[in-house]
């Protein structure tokens, strides 16, 4: 009895990898400009979904920012306030910001404007960092923050 009920739970363990390994092949577009699985793509990307943003319950995108790596981000001011994002040690300028694909920087100050964009509405953000010139321009030097919406 003891031995069925070991070969029972090391099933059951089996099984629940298997769907955690499942769930982790999170397919991007943003390093590549086609579908890849995260997993085979050479860029470093950061992948955060809309399940982890509800585990913060973060008050804007500030606060959804502040908790990844090399990512700096500035607020000159209080909540609702101009934001600039810092990738790698480049201007807040040299970043480009697409929300949905579309971008949404600034034509004069090269900054987006991140302030007006609620959490709760966001499905997922692919943050890469280093160049993507060659793919996104002249904006991307220090990386592309890609915001899906729902």
């Amino acid at each position: 009895m003891k031995k069925l009920f070991t070969v029972a739970a090391a099933v059951i363990a089996a099984g629940n990898v298997v769907a955690e390994e499942q769930h982790a092949q999170e397919i991007i577009t943003t390093a590549t400009r086609t579908p890849k699985l995260l997993t085979e793509t050479l860029a470093p990307v950061t992948l955060i979904t809309s399940e982890k943003i509800e585990l913060t319950q973060p008050r804007d995108l500030f606060d959804v920012f502040k908790q990844v790596p090399s990512l700096g981000i500035r607020r000159n001011g209080g909540q609702g306030s101009t934001t600039s994002l810092f990738l790698r040690g480049t201007n807040s300028d040299q970043t480009l910001v697409l929300v949905d694909g579309v971008r949404i920087n600034s034509a004069t100050s090269g900054t987006a404007s991140l302030e007006h964009l609620d959490p709760n509405q966001i499905e997922r953000i692919e943050i890469v960092r280093g160049a993507r010139s060659s793919l996104y321009g002249a904006d991307a030097i220090g990386g592309v923050v890609q915001i899906f919406t729902k």
